[in-house]
């Protein structure tokens, strides 16, 4: 046996995501880095190494969950407005502890968030609406398919966890 430090598993960025994903899912506060440190067999410093702080682990989250939601290339953009924001709300359905834990976190939207809003945005415009047209609509799909997917969750959890949020005391 050489000396030194034990042998740890491989960290990957992969891994600490899948992993964290799975603790979101059970709920909001289920997500730490000590308990995914835990659950990956590393420090929780071996984590912040990789992704940083609980803030940034939500963004990368994001960009993990929604890399694949798109709108399809080609077809009218109503019908390409439809498929995009009928996959995003698909995607805050299953993982609705996400939605309410980027709504949590401060500053700029995630990367994948920050594209598919463009994405529809260029479709709203596709469609003929600019301007202050264009971001109401954007806004009003947006609302649209947070609520119809958080109201569809079969996680009623996420329901309290943000009412809870709007509790001041």
């Amino acid at each position: 046996m050489k000396p030194g430090r034990p042998s740890q598993p491989r960290l990957t960025q992969t891994a600490i995501l899948t992993d964290a994903l799975a603790l979101l899912d059970q709920g909001d506060t289920a997500l730490t880095l000590r308990a995914l440190a835990l659950r990956l067999q590393v420090t929780p410093m071996a984590i912040q190494h990789h992704i940083g702080t609980r803030d940034a682990l939500i963004r990368a989250l994001a960009d993990h969950a929604y890399a694949d939601v798109t709108a399809p290339d080609e077809g009218p953009p109503q019908t390409r407005l439809r498929a995009l924001i009928t996959a995003y709300a698909a995607k805050v359905r299953t993982h609705p502890h996400l939605t309410i834990a980027l709504f949590r976190t401060p500053g700029p939207l995630p990367t994948q968030a920050q594209r598919i809003t463009d994405t529809l945005e260029n479709l709203l415009a596709q469609s003929g609406l600019t301007g202050q047209n264009a971001l109401l609509w954007r806004d009003i799909l947006i609302d649209w398919a947070h609520g119809a997917a958080l109201a569809q969750s079969p996680d009623s959890a996420a329901l309290d966890t943000l009412l809870a949020a709007l509790n001041p005391l």
